[in-house]
């Protein structure tokens, strides 16, 4: 008999100790998770996935970009442990990085669905919150809305934001917000051959609204009605970025970032 994905990765960590992270209950552990080798679209060239790891090296303010993404995930009160993923051969390049208390899992495997099943295995998660290194202002408040509510419904695949006036209203060009997957969710991909498409695990669940039960939440109006862009991509992204923390300082809630990007509006 053939077997299937998540009884080949258990097999293949049957060797090491299951890592059980966090002190919540074992149906609500929830890891937030950073994926270095995730390709932006279905037809990117293989290159492209380095570029995304550039880009969570370069700094903003003396850190890199991906140190701001693990202490901002690290400020949630819901998230039991937050870890870092991509090819073995990335961890001679991170390991400069200060990652605080986030854990690094290499992972051999080709998209992002099946490394996202591997982590989830390894680390024991029900719920895994899918996070960018190029957004260094990812709010933890938020984060710990969107975890509360798969919490509160245990039922749901895959919980994430919208904005109710604007359906196209690009989340990850906001760059403030996370997604999340359950692990009942990561399963189906592979039940409907999905686990094998490059692109992320947000992006699938959304092409395919038949085969995931969904929990969408309403984006703060103050965020949802204007084109806020907290990802940094570019130069000029992280310039303006820059320009940000001058003038909000200490306080990077959503509500003062939304304030000081409208003054530079």
């Amino acid at each position: 008999m053939e077997m299937n994905f998540f009884e080949s990765a258990k097999s293949g960590i049957r060797s090491t100790q299951t890592l059980n992270v966090g002190v919540g209950p074992r149906d609500r552990q929830t890891i937030a998770l950073i994926d270095l080798a995730i390709r932006t679209g279905e037809n990117s060239p293989a290159g492209l996935a380095d570029s995304r790891l550039d880009g969570a090296l370069r700094k903003l303010d003396g850190l890199t970009l991906l140190e701001w993404c693990v202490r901002r995930l690290s400020e949630s009160t819901l998230i039991d442990c937050i870890v870092v993923t991509g090819p073995p051969e990335y961890r001679d390049r991170i390991s400069k990085t200060g990652l605080c208390n986030a854990r690094w899992a290499p992972s051999t495997y080709e998209t992002p669905s099946q490394r996202a099943m591997e982590v989830a295995l390894r680390f024991s998660a029900e719920w895994v919150v899918f996070a960018s290194p190029l957004c260094p202002f990812t709010d933890p408040t938020l984060l710990d809305r969107l975890v509360s509510r798969g919490w509160a419904n245990p039922d749901v695949d895959f919980v994430g934001f919208l904005s109710p006036s604007r359906p196209s209203f690009s989340l990850q060009s906001l760059g403030l917000v996370g997604e999340m997957c359950s692990r009942r969710g990561l399963e189906k991909l592979e039940e409907n051959n999905l686990w094998e498409e490059p692109c992320d695990v947000p992006d699938l669940v959304r092409r395919n609204p038949g085969i995931f039960v969904t929990k969408l939440i309403p984006l703060p109006e103050q965020l949802s009605s204007r084109d806020f862009r907290f990802q940094l991509e570019t130069v000029a992204d992280r310039d303006r970025a820059a320009s940000y923390l001058e003038v909000a300082g200490d306080d990077l809630s959503w509500q003062k970032l939304a304030q000081v990007a409208d003054r530079f509006a």
